[in-house]
């Protein structure tokens, strides 16, 4: 893999260095003084002790509407003293109440299986306050790490005191603290999602594959993902912002400080273990799960049947029921809805064909598309978190894992993920994914960069002499027409990238570099295949995907040309 120069110079054209080294520059934590830098959030504190009460019997019964209409009024009323002498803090809620708050976005019981409009409100109504806290107090001053522990629990149904003795430091002590604060109720304890899920990358692994698998359970999972990503970007962020006050307290040439950063939400779900082996490839099998065959047997679902829909009433008309207190006739009174005969449950649907089988000129589902951007969100966190905690080897690691994954990926997810518009990894990060890809998918015979841009590769720069020299102007390394156009998408992502830095200057040599590129990669593709080997469905795509990726390149050079000669 690239290695990363000691620091980041985007702005010279000479050195357009690779993710490692910038993205702690590229924070949104700025390194200015510590009084340039204040806190963007407003204190909190804990609810009375007579409104907690309120709160905590309204969750325990399923008040659930007005548990949180009571939270954001109080929340309301707290934001709005501004004068020193009232401003006390924001009152916030226990985790308890936080963690069932959240658990609500995504139940199916208020989502997809919600048999009333009042059930269904309740989801978006959780969510609005949980962003409204968010924004007042922050995800620290909240403790939403707290709130948003996983905890595993067998399923086959043992109680979580039993649990409680033997489990990691990851059951938090509010948790175990005492009864005051623990709720009530199977969607609080063992019907949380956050006891479901088991852990975060098993969890985002279930909901990336509703994405392509169950459609009407992916549009809440993508609410509850955007969310999560929300208070783990702002959780990092300020938790960085801490760190860097301390330091500068402490002078300019001290040493990092990481305490609060190692206490990061992120930092959390990265180290935790229940039973499975993560780092960086389980992380990127967690990142990629798409509902096809491997992932729908690794990321298996967070809810009991989830992706069964709302039970369906019967058409049978009921015998209208006589309310005579006198005798003992009580009509529908007491009667529990779901034993009614009236009532019955649909059939589990059946699980939707992997789509990967059905070869690569289908159309990937919206959820797909919808999708990209947050496991792009996820792995930019991941790359900064591993970084600024000093984890070289690791952070090595996740871009291997990365690129090998994006690899293979059928052609238009693949496409997918390299035009991006505008991406959401940093300009430094795809250039080691450009380079990454490049290495798996040209001929181990391609010239090594160091041979013609000595300096620029040892500080895992991307330069208009490498891409001339090395890159550009081979086929893949296999006849695969699939793996052509993958390349040709690659040279095309990596021509843009180093043009939106000015770096990009027309030449002869670089124009027959490009165009001998282009030839190569289309008589390679044509070599006869055999056997296994044959044209499949997706041949077609891939072909079109190729040829139009070549015309674009064209394009490029001609308006390369031309910005030439308007000088």
């Amino acid at each position: 893999m690239a290695s990363a120069s000691p620091s980041s110079c985007l702005s010279s054209p000479a050195s357009f260095v690779t993710a490692h080294d910038s993205i702690v520059d590229k924070s949104t934590a700025a390194s200015s003084p510590v009084q340039e830098n204040p806190c963007p959030y407003r204190d909190a504190r804990q609810l009375p002790r007579e409104l907690k009460a309120h709160c905590h019997i309204f969750l325990e019964e399923q008040l659930y509407a007005s548990a949180i209409n009571l939270l954001n009024s109080i929340a309301g009323a707290g934001a709005s003293k501004r004068t020193s002498a009232n401003r006390k803090g924001v009152p916030v809620p226990p985790p308890s109440h936080l963690a069932l708050l959240s658990t609500l976005v995504v139940h199916p019981l208020h989502t997809t299986r919600a048999e009333k409009k009042e059930h269904l409100d309740v989801s978006s109504q959780a969510l609005d306050y949980l962003r409204n806290i968010l924004a007042i107090v922050g995800p620290v001053n909240a403790d939403f790490r707290t709130a948003f522990q996983f905890y595993s629990v067998p399923r086959s149904g043992r109680r979580r005191e039993q649990l409680a003795s033997t489990n990691d430091s990851d059951v938090s002590d509010v948790e175990l603290s005492g009864d005051d604060e623990r709720l009530r109720g199977k969607i609080a304890n063992d019907g949380s999602v956050w006891n479901r899920g088991q852990d975060f990358w098993s969890t985002i692994g279930w909901a990336f594959n509703c994405s392509t698998m169950y459609p009407n359970r992916w549009r809440y999972w993508k609410v509850w993902l955007e969310f999560m990503m929300d208070v783990l970007e702002a959780d990092w962020n300020e938790r960085e912002r801490r760190d860097k006050a301390a330091q500068q307290a402490n002078g300019p040439n001290s040493e990092p400080i990481l305490t609060s950063r190692e206490e990061s939400i992120i930092a959390m779900y990265m180290n935790q273990q229940n039973g499975r082996q993560y780092g960086a490839k389980g992380f990127i099998k967690a990142l990629f799960a798409d509902g096809g065959e491997l992932s729908s047997s690794a990321f298996r679902e967070v809810f009991d049947k989830e992706p069964r829909g709302p039970r369906k009433q019967s058409k049978k008309r009921k015998r209208e029921q006589v309310l005579d207190l006198e005798n003992d006739k009580f009509g529908d009174y007491f009667e529990d809805e779901s034993m009614s005969s009236g009532v019955s449950e649909p059939p589990t649907p059946q699980k939707p064909k992997d789509t990967r089988k059905l070869g690569n000129a289908g159309i990937h589902p919206p959820g797909m598309v919808e999708s990209i951007s947050i496991r792009l969100r996820i792995f930019k966190l991941l790359s900064a978190v591993t970084w600024s905690l000093q984890k070289r080897s690791e952070l090595n690691r996740l871009y291997e894992e990365y690129t090998a994954a994006l690899k293979l990926l059928p052609l238009p997810t693949f496409s997918l993920f390299l035009s991006q518009r505008p991406n959401i990894l940093l300009p430094e990060a795809l250039v080691t994914i450009n380079k990454e890809l490049f290495d798996l998918l040209l001929p181990s015979s391609y010239k090594n960069p160091s041979r013609v841009d000595p300096e620029g590769d040892a500080q895992g720069s991307l330069s208009m002499p490498m891409l001339e020299h090395c890159y550009v102007l081979h086929p893949a390394n296999t006849v695969a027409l699939e793996d052509n156009a993958k390349l040709s998408l690659v040279v095309e992502s990596a021509i843009q990238l180093l043009w939106s830095f000015d770096m990009m200057v027309y030449s002869e040599e670089f124009e027959a570099a490009v165009e001998k590129g282009i030839k190569a990669r289309e008589t390679k593709a044509k070599k006869r295949r055999t056997g296994k080997m044959k044209g499949d469905a997706g041949d077609a795509m891939a072909q079109d995907v190729l040829a139009n990726s070549g015309t674009r390149l064209g394009i490029l050079l001609e308006a390369l040309k031309a910005v030439k000669e308007a000088e």
